[in-house]
């Protein structure tokens, strides 16, 4: 027996030492393989069975095609305020607002004198004499779209008649019988004659602005046709 570890004991100090111990080495390796390999198996059991929902999209466009909806067209979207059941507010026959005289008419082109300002200036309305509390009507059919308290052309209604054309109702008392977004007819009540600061000097009146397509108009062209 004694010789026998005596045997092992010179077999360990010599090549027999590191030959145990790469074995010991292989060991560790197949074991901590074997634990990775069982660790990281995919559970096929689990798995469902229709694996397209796992798919990633091979382009950017893919990906839009997924995420994107149709986009947003104003042209979709309609505003009751601005039509009836019928279709857009549009006026046909207009009427003077008021039953007076032409004060000063419309001139976009030549300067005018003015009585409150002691110079030349255009003159982009008409003026239609009438007395101070008088009624003022709309010219025709639209939708009233504000309802301003000028510095200059102080308190005036302005009506979208449709087909672009908008008139502004100047010089009217404070109390007006109209709000934004009312419906209005040829003739239907808007105020009354009050102040215009810009024309002061002048005899009491309405000054009428048109415009079509936000370019100042002639009135008269418009009203008479």
């Amino acid at each position: 027996m004694k010789v026998y570890k005596n045997k092992i004991s010179e077999f360990l100090k010599g090549r027999g030492f590191y030959m145990v111990l790469a074995f010991c080495l292989i060991a560790i390796g197949v074991a901590a393989w074997t634990a990775w390999a069982g660790f990281s198996a995919p559970n096929t059991a689990e798995t469902p069975e229709d694996s397209s929902i796992y798919s990633v999209p091979e382009t950017t466009d893919q990906v839009r095609a997924e995420v994107e909806t149709e986009p947003y067209s104003s042209e979709t979207v309609s505003s009751e305020e601005d039509k009836t059941e019928d279709g857009p507010i549009v006026a046909e026959n207009f009427v003077y607002p008021v039953s007076g005289a032409v004060l000063k008419a419309f001139s976009n082109e030549d300067l005018v004198y003015s009585n409150t300002f002691g110079d030349l200036r255009l003159h982009i309305g008409l003026d239609l004499e009438c007395e101070k509390g008088s009624s003022v009507v709309a010219c025709g059919n639209g939708v009233v779209v504000a309802i301003i308290n000028d510095a200059l052309l102080g308190k005036y209604v302005e009506i979208d008649h449709g087909n672009g054309i908008v008139a502004r109702y100047c010089g009217l008392a404070d109390n007006v019988s109209v709000k934004e977004g009312n419906i209005v007819s040829a003739g239907t009540k808007l105020g009354l004659i009050g102040e215009i600061p810009c024309e002061c000097a002048d005899d009491t009146h309405l000054h009428l602005e048109f415009y079509q397509d936000e370019i100042p108009v002639n009135p008269e062209v418009i009203i008479e046709g």
